[in-house]
């Protein structure tokens, strides 16, 4: 073994037992999760290999200095690495220096990058564009059926972040039998232990539970794979290691895709609005849709869901909706869905499929009743459009269903608009 690698493995070694030491107890002396204390081991040793890279090759953790920071810093920044992350890795390193006797050392971001605008360095923290799969040009359904070839527990896996929001910690841990209270999906293993219950609110929601409740034995089966590829008991790390490269195998990366697996929890928050009545500002909606009042119950109950209690949270998944905003005009659904189709050309569309027939009227006759001129057609082809977004061909509507059908008006807007620019 050359000095290089015998120097690393000691900088692991050592870095490895001062986590085990620490990293299961937050700050405030509470147990950490297991989420939590995973996420410092890997900041933190992403940190130190990345000291190795710039030609800092401490091999004792504890040997750490804020001119080491610094230049972290600088060669985080000069690589693009994105704000959120690196201030993800500085808060790492704070609670790293604070386990060595360092705990003033690590400074905020803007005083390491003195020549760098500070407003770059600002985190925002409410999505200015859509962070779904679907809304950034991944067909859902296609990349489900690749999981399903790649490894079918995968699949599985997938079908439940869509269905349910969930995060990956939740549905590696998940119990379906366990977690299914019929009218609702109960997350035991939820982010800082917060317990909560998602509604199940469509057949869809319900097929993809009932599918996954039939590939598992009990009340206390989980979800995730028993066994590693060479047959032993399958650890949660082990799992969490194996769900990341599955996702990088089906071309979902940030770098590939656009996207991340979390995207799948921005799209299940986007589904729930539209469920709701309610468009949310990723998709074009505005503040203005109804009274304020109503907007914020909305917005708590998507925040419930989600496994949050504060509503400005949501704005992280589907933007704000600003403040001191006008309501819309009474006429902004007709107005949205007539300028698509026909700023869209869409005129003549497939006949409608006779499964499907009923489901069409059901929502021609609420947009009759809101004036709205369009066809049978022209409703199928905008719901298929909106189905996408479920990862399913044609999802069951529901009462009320103008606002999906907007909010599919907007999505062809814009996309007309930028086809033209382009021209």
């Amino acid at each position: 073994m050359n000095e290089n690698n015998s120097g690393r493995n000691l900088l692991k070694k050592l870095l490895s037992a001062i986590l085990g030491k620490h990293a299961k107890t937050r700050v405030n002396g509470n147990v950490a999760s297991h989420s939590t204390a995973a996420t410092q081991g890997t900041n933190l040793h992403t940190c130190f290999n990345d000291l190795w890279r710039i030609g800092c090759r401490i091999t004792d953790p504890k040997n750490l200095t804020q001119t080491h920071v610094r230049k972290l810093c600088e060669y985080w920044h000069t690589k693009g690495i994105a704000t959120s992350t690196m201030q993800a890795r500085l808060s790492s390193l704070r609670i790293f220096c604070g386990w060595i006797g360092k705990g003033d050392m690590v400074k905020s971001l803007p005083e390491f990058l003195p020549d760098v605008e500070a407003r770059l360095l600002r985190v925002v923290k409410t999505a200015q564009d859509s962070k779904s799969w679907t809304e950034n040009g991944v067909d859902v359904i296609e990349k489900i059926k690749l999981a399903d070839e790649l490894d079918v527990v995968f699949g599985r896996m997938l079908r439940m972040d869509l269905s349910f929001g969930l995060r990956r910690m939740e549905v590696l841990q998940m119990k379906p039998h366990k977690s299914d209270m019929g009218s609702k999906l109960r997350v035991y293993e939820a982010k800082n232990g917060r317990q909560r219950d998602i509604d199940i609110e469509t057949p869809e929601q319900r097929q993809v539970l009932d599918r996954v409740k039939e590939a598992t034995k009990g009340k206390f089966d989980h979800l995730a794979w028993k066994q590693t590829t060479r047959g032993k008991v399958a650890t949660l790390d082990y799992n969490i290691g194996r769900y990341n490269k599955c996702m990088a195998a089906i071309g979902i990366t940030r770098k590939e895709a656009g996207v991340t697996g979390h995207g799948l929890r921005a799209q299940y928050a986007e589904n729930a609005a539209l469920i709701a009545h309610m468009i949310p500002p990723t998709l074009g909606g505005t503040g203005g849709q109804m009274d304020k009042g109503e907007l914020d119950i909305k917005r708590a109950q998507i925040s419930e869901k989600l496994g949050h209690s504060r509503i400005d949270i949501t704005g992280a998944y589907y933007g704000s909706f600003g403040r001191n905003v006008t309501q819309d005009t009474a006429d902004r659904c007709k107005v949205t869905i007539e300028k698509a189709l026909h700023y869209c050309h869409i005129g003549v569309t497939k006949t409608v499929a006779a499964d499907r027939m009923e489901d069409c009227l059901q929502m021609l006759k609420e947009l009759t009743a809101l004036d709205v001129d369009i066809t049978a057609r022209q409703v199928q082809m905008l719901w298929e459009i909106h189905s996408e977004k479920f990862a399913v061909y044609w999802k069951t509507p529901h009462v009320g269903n103008a606002s999906a059908l907007e909010a599919v008006a907007l999505k062809l807007i814009k996309q007309e608009t930028a086809r033209r620019k382009l021209g």
